[in-house]
């Protein structure tokens, strides 16, 4: 079983890695050999959620950033820009 913790810890750290990570990627990270990474999804939408909440990451969609409320398709997380005038790729 991966904990909540488990699942910022690695959101943090692949978003510090790179300008942006898909959910895929997060997921995909902590699935073991063998383990279907889908399952991971709807946790890392929720604690991507609460990273935001505390302005540790954004959600981006079409290399904008949007709020998480309500999101539906495609999208990215990324740590906030530094410098409010850029915007994550």
């Amino acid at each position: 079983m991966v904990a909540d913790t488990d699942i910022r810890s690695e959101i943090l750290r692949l978003t510090g890695e790179k300008a942006s990570v898909a959910p895929r990627d997060v997921a995909q990270a902590l699935a073991g050999e063998g383990d279907d990474w889908r399952k991971f999804l709807p946790r890392i939408r929720a604690e991507a959620t609460v990273l935001h909440g505390e302005d540790q990451l954004v959600f981006v969609r079409k290399r904008k950033i949007v709020p998480p409320e309500g999101l539906k398709g495609v999208y990215r997380l990324a740590r906030p820009a530094k410098d409010e005038d850029s915007q994550p790729q």
